[in-house]
């Protein structure tokens, strides 16, 4: 080029400095030009170095500028390139590619502060990682900043609470601890806090934020997308693209350039995705096809942020390790793990996806339990009997009775309990040196008299076992329900229904179901069975199909079970949300939400399931015929025939017998369910 050496302006480095701006940039001015020259050195023999550098090797201009003989080169291009100048070009960290701030020069080459730690890093003397030294040790061998903070001897009196502690802060009366540290100055300008983290000054809005809003993951206010908080306020946040719509303002995540940051550093979805194809991937191998698919779906979530903070959890990657370690993903291998929340909620979450077929895992449980059980038998005719009464008496009446649909918590119970009772007699028999077809009358009398939980249901088995001949000549007497045990309270009934009506404290879920027990008389187990499919819209009226004939409900139910079947969400499941049939989902993908869960919220809000359920029936199979009831409320007709018979007797003389029984429990107040709620 004309400005290089031996050129016209050779002696004169300003007048060949402005010579080659004039071929490389003709679009900018000659006091443009000195501009930048005077912000890159304010002594003018300053100037004339970095004027002689650049005409020297103009190179520096288009790129190579990491060779810069001097700091000011480097500042002289940043003047341009903030002039205007298109054909300048800042250049990167010749390391890690970056495009930061250079600082000294290794091996030639200007790097960037990071890159020059690395550069300068040497194997520490204490914990042998390689980082940056800050002290060298008595024997000269380096030290870290991690271990020298760690050290006793780097520590400081605190100059407020003068315990010698390390070093948080430098203040003005002296070096501060962590504890004494001072807290922000200023509020958040988003969430208005002035105690949620530390403080800064936010590069898009220049106003103070906190660490936490930082943080924070919102659905924009405009856009509607999920993204990283940027300005705005909690009520209506903004992200990148709503705050400053212009594109040369935002830079680019590095890996898949459409998200828009203030940094060039892995957004969180690649930064979700990279650790996940870390921990499904095992070593030396390809990770499986459902676990692709399974990370594909992750890395989709509308929560990323709550998928990092998962992954975070040493349980979670040990049990995708695992998993990954098996090759093939079925449903067998992950049975061969060590059972847990996590591993079923990774099963879930597979199935949810598509990579795993569904699968009832209630009755799989079962039937694991009941081969477990039949085999820890020692009586080879025991173990046929216990077999034969497990699987081809209730496993084949539970199946037949699903029909497809998957096991409630309530079914697996009861066939677990009968099966539990028949090997708890069995156990009985064996300890007293005798079998099921040597047992006589006098021996399940004296079992029976026993104090063991079992004897109801074992009675149950002792019936089928004398009836499959496995047994003779016994007789077990079979228990009736004699009504319910607690008190029936219409007041009480009645107040917690109108709380529930039209208090809206509380959430509508849990509003719904409390008023399905109290109007209603539905178990939760039935509650959570609701699907979508129940709720009916005729003529503008919102129906509930519990049982073959849908139910009309009243105002203001009916707009709170129509709100719940438009937008459910359960609360905390936002790591993989799959659509869900469910009226009431649970927290794992397509799962409903378990009776005992439920049980729990009602109770938190001052329902009591049974009790408000028993009321109600009192109540409804008094003013209802029985037949109706059974299609109403999808009851059995002869469980509907014994609560009308019930509710046809003497109030006063159930009420006296129910008060010497058990002893009636205070309503609770209106702030008391609201605190516990």
């Amino acid at each position: 080029m004309t400005g290089g050496p031996g050129g016209p302006y050779s002696g004169d480095p300003a007048g060949g400095l402005l010579a080659l701006m004039a071929e490389l940039e003709p679009a900018l001015s000659t006091e443009a030009v000195l501009g930048a020259l005077g912000q890159a050195a304010a002594r003018p023999d300053g100037r004339r170095r970095i004027a002689a550098a650049v005409v020297a090797q103009p190179g520096l201009l288009t790129g190579q500028g990491a060779r810069a003989p001097l700091p000011g080169v480097l500042r002289f291009i940043s003047a341009l390139a903030r002039a205007g100048a298109a054909a300048v070009v800042e250049p990167p960290c010749p390391r890690c590619g970056r495009r930061r701030p250079l600082d000294v020069a290794v091996d030639g080459l200007r790097v960037c502060g990071g890159c020059r730690g690395k550069a300068r890093a040497l194997r520490c003397g204490r914990c042998g990682k390689v980082s940056s030294v800050a002290r060298r040790n008595d024997g000269g061998q380096p030290i870290c900043q991690n271990c020298w903070r760690r050290d006793p001897r780097s520590w400081k009196p605190c100059a407020r609470c003068g315990n010698r502690r390390r070093v948080a802060a430098v203040t003005e009366a002296g070096p501060v601890c962590q504890s004494c540290r001072p807290g922000p100055a200023l509020p958040c300008s988003i969430c208005g806090s002035a105690d949620s983290g530390r403080i800064g000054i936010s590069q898009a809005t220049g106003t103070p934020v906190c660490e936490r809003c930082r943080k924070r993951w919102i659905t924009c206010s405009r856009c509607g997308a999920g993204a990283l908080l940027k300005g705005g306020t909690l009520r209506e946040p903004l992200c990148a693209r709503c705050l400053n719509p212009d594109p040369a303002f935002w830079k680019r995540c590095a890996c898949c350039r459409e998200t828009w940051q203030l940094s060039e550093a892995e957004c969180t979805r690649c930064s979700l995705d990279r650790r996940l194809r870390q921990f499904l991937t095992p070593p030396g191998g390809t990770a499986a096809p459902e676990l692709d698919r399974l990370r594909e779906a992750l890395v989709r979530v509308g929560r990323p942020d709550l998928m990092a903070d998962w992954l975070s959890n040493p349980a979670v990657r040990r049990t995708l390790q695992a998993v990954a370690a098996r090759g093939a993903v079925t449903h067998e291998a992950l049975d061969a793990l060590p059972p847990g929340q996590i591993l079923g909620h990774l099963r879930s979450m597979l199935v949810a996806a598509g990579a795993l077929p569904a699968r009832d895992e209630r009755l799989t449980a079962l039937e694991r339990w009941i081969t477990q059980a039949v085999a820890g038998r020692a009586d080879p005719g025991h173990r046929r009997v216990l077999h034969g009464y497990a699987v081809w008496h209730h496993l084949r009446r539970l199946r037949g009775r699903l029909d497809g649909r998957p096991a409630s918590s309530q079914q697996v119970k009861n066939v677990h309990d009968h099966v539990t009772a028949a090997a708890a007699f069995l156990d009985w028999l064996e300890a007293r040196g005798l079998t099921l077809a040597a047992c006589t009358q006098a021996d399940l009398d004296q079992w029976l008299a026993g104090t063991s939980g079992h004897l109801d249901r074992s009675a149950n088995f002792v019936r089928w076992a004398v009836a499959r001949r496995h047994a003779s000549r016994l007789t077990a007497p079979a228990s009736r329900w004699a009504g319910p045990s607690g008190p029936l309270d219409q007041d009480r009934r009645w107040a917690d229904a109108r709380r529930l009506l039209h208090d809206d404290a509380y959430p509508a879920a849990d509003r719904v179901a409390g008023l399905l027990v109290l109007l209603y008389a539905q178990k939760l187990n039935v509650i959570t069975a609701l699907t979508t499919g129940h709720v009916l819209h005729e003529d503008g009226r919102t129906l509930l199909r519990l049982g073959s004939r849908p139910i009309v409900l009243p105002a203001p139910l009916d707009a709170l079970v129509g709100t719940l079947a438009a937008g459910r969400r359960a609360p905390g499941s936002s790591l993989l949300h799959i659509p869900s049939p469910w009226l009431f989902p649970g927290r794992r993908p397509g799962g409903a939400l378990s009776v005992d869960a439920l049980a729990q919220r009602l109770h938190a809000i001052g329902i009591s399931p049974r009790q408000g359920r028993s009321t109600a029936l009192f109540t409804l199979a008094a003013e209802v015929p029985a037949a109706i009831l059974a299609k109403t409320l999808g009851i059995h007709v002869t469980v509907a025939i014994q609560w009308q018979k019930i509710a046809s007797g003497d109030w006063a003389a159930y009420a006296a017998d129910v008060s010497r029984r058990t002893t009636p429990q205070p309503v609770p107040s209106r702030h008391e369910t609201q605190s516990q709620a």
